[in-house]
């Protein structure tokens, strides 16, 4: 969890939503984890056996997936922290394209 407040810290004032969702706890033990570890990004419980486990293909958790705007996935991987880097990058592009077309945050 240290690591996803970071990533939410570190880009908050860009274009980058987080998004968890749970899918082994009880909705109990998920709200209550939710509280514990103060997280301030979007979260969702999704039971034993939601869609986004097979739309995903997911088999082991956790999964980090960064998607881009577009919905192409850049980064598919259980190292929280090896997203890092393809993140890093997709900020600066991001942000290049957004400085060539003169965009501002309103204009988002």
């Amino acid at each position: 969890m240290p690591h996803l407040k970071e990533l939410v810290e570190l880009y908050e004032d860009q274009p980058f939503e987080l998004i968890g969702i749970n899918t082994a706890d009880s909705e109990e033990d998920y709200r209550a984890g939710v509280e514990k570890h103060e997280m301030t990004w979007l979260s969702a419980f999704q039971g034993d056996e939601p869609e986004i486990t097979r739309t995903y293909q997911i088999a082991a958790f956790p999964t980090y997936i960064l998607l881009d705007p577009d919905g192409r996935i850049l980064y598919r991987g259980h190292d929280g922290k090896a997203v890092n880097e393809p993140l890093a990058k997709l900020m600066a592009k991001l942000k290049e394209k957004d400085a060539g077309t003169g965009a501002t945050e309103e204009k988002r």
